[in-house]
């Protein structure tokens, strides 16, 4: 058995909400969040983190889970978030909230973008700097 093999049979990627995440680099399948988005502003404090995300048509962020309550308001265009296996759309003006350590997943339905603020508490610790402080600002994909 190569090393990969092992490593794959020793480790796959296991999640039990709200007790651990497991996983490998080496048996991760998740596609790159930033080619299904068009654009993404992010602005962190150290209690919330909002992240205004255009999604491109037909973008599917797979199953996970994250210890932040999380919610989602779409401004423009259509989600569909997978929780607890209903499938439930969330449209222009309405929100939904995904409490901690809840499996979801969602997608842009549709044929248009989908524009959506994602608010985080607390903020996810991956993507706050150490000394952030203030708020700050990022885009992708802005010309």
């Amino acid at each position: 058995m190569s090393t990969v093999e092992n490593e794959k049979k020793r480790v796959s990627n296991r999640t039990l909400p709200g007790k651990y995440m497991l996983g490998s680099w080496r048996s991760l399948t998740a596609p790159n969040a930033q080619k299904m988005l068009e654009k993404e502003e992010v602005i962190t404090t150290q209690q919330l983190m909002v992240v205004r995300c255009v999604y491109r048509p037909g973008s599917d962020f797979a199953p996970h889970a994250h210890p932040q309550e999380q919610i989602t308001i779409v401004e423009n265009g259509t989600l569909e978030f997978r929780v607890n296996g209903d499938a439930i759309e969330v449209g222009p003006g309405q929100m939904i909230s995904v409490f901690p350590g809840v499996l979801h997943a969602s997608r842009a339905i549709g044929g248009e973008p989908v524009q959506a603020l994602n608010i985080f508490h607390p903020p996810v610790a991956t993507r706050v700097e150490p000394r952030a402080r203030a708020a700050r600002v990022r885009s992708i994909g802005a010309a």
